[in-house]
């Protein structure tokens, strides 16, 4: 059962998007799918739904705390935290606690794997794990990166935003050397993609040339569309706010990539309804006339032509009864 962190410690990249709607769409496909929000905002949260966070509890910074404080067994389990949101995702939601949980993770025994343990049951009960890590390559995210077992780096399409790819390359090295040996790049997603700009659409191109045979990136691209960020509000999925849109296709798409790098596949296939055909039919006035009956059906009698002739009779004398046009 993979768990899959979405990390990058740059923030604004699209790493809430991308666990929110890749847990959606590969639910979609017939998985059984835990969110775990790992930021202290509350942002996969609140994007799934759950509006009061700061009322949630347990949370995942409850459990995070009993765990440093070497009361896991004695409190709630992840069973206890795990919130049906409206979304329709699982999710184990976070608030302000979290960041009250990782000051006492910082003195706490086998303080980079009390993630993993906490999610350790859970691990029996769904297909995917998704982990939406806070901006920062802190001890929250080593526990999360030690937890996981592959990782999804969303990079937005922008220079800066590039930058950073060789510190969390870095960092995912140490946690392979020290902590996780099996952690699995499983690809690198471009995000907010602008393909109107030509710095966007260099940005793509120098991201998938200097990786080619490196580390895989995805064939996907999140182009930028303006209805991912009134989903936040919605409180629901792209693939349920706008199910035909762009983004709700792309993001199918990474949920088959992503099936594919983990060797496993799809149990319910979806065939996408076409955008264009769909607002067409939806465009066009329904008409209802009555077309007359004729008194009489006519039958159309095809008569046989004649066995072709050599070339010179036909050309002589035969051509006329050969098509069947002789007096």
């Amino acid at each position: 059962m993979p768990i899959i962190a979405v990390a990058n410690q740059k923030g604004g990249v699209g790493k809430t998007t991308t666990t929110l709607n890749l847990g959606a769409a590969l639910q979609e496909a017939g998985k059984s799918v835990l969110l775990v929000d790992l930021d202290p905002q509350g942002n996969l949260s609140v994007a799934a739904g759950i509006a009061d966070i700061d009322t949630v509890h347990p949370s995942i910074g409850d459990l995070l705390a009993l765990t440093a404080r070497g009361r896991a067994s004695a409190g709630p389990f992840i069973d206890n935290a795990v919130v049906a949101s409206p979304c329709g995702l699982d999710v184990v939601p976070s608030n302000s606690a979290l960041s009250v949980a990782e000051l006492g993770l910082v003195s706490a025994l086998n303080r980079e794997s009390a993630l993993a343990s906490i999610l350790k049951p859970a691990e029996a009960k769904y297909d995917y794990i998704l982990i939406d890590c806070l901006p920062s390559l802190g001890l929250l995210a080593i526990n999360a990166l030690r937890a996981a077992s592959g990782i999804v780096i969303p990079v937005q399409a922008d220079f800066l935003a590039v930058q950073g790819l060789a510190q969390i390359f870095e960092t995912i090295a140490a946690v392979r050397e020290q902590l996780n040996p099996d952690l699995n790049i499983l690809g690198v997603l471009l995000t907010l993609v602008d393909q109107r700009t030509a710095h966007s659409r260099e940005v793509v191109k120098t991201v998938r040339s200097s990786l080619a045979g490196q580390v895989n990136v995805f064939d996907t691209e999140v182009r930028l569309h303006v209805a991912l960020k009134e989903t936040a509000k919605a409180g629901r999925s792209i693939l349920d706010y706008d199910t035909n849109s762009p983004s709700a296709q792309a993001y199918r798409h990474l949920a088959r990539e992503v099936l594919q790098v983990c060797g496993d596949e799809a149990i319910i296939a979806v065939e996408p309804v076409s955008p264009t055909t769909a607002a067409e039919l939806l465009e066009l006035p329904v008409l209802v006339a009555t077309v007359p009956e004729p008194e009489r059906t006519p039958v159309a009698v095809r008569q046989p032509r004649a066995t072709a002739p050599t070339f010179e009779s036909f050309i002589v004398e035969e051509w006329q009864r050969w098509l069947g046009t002789s007096n």
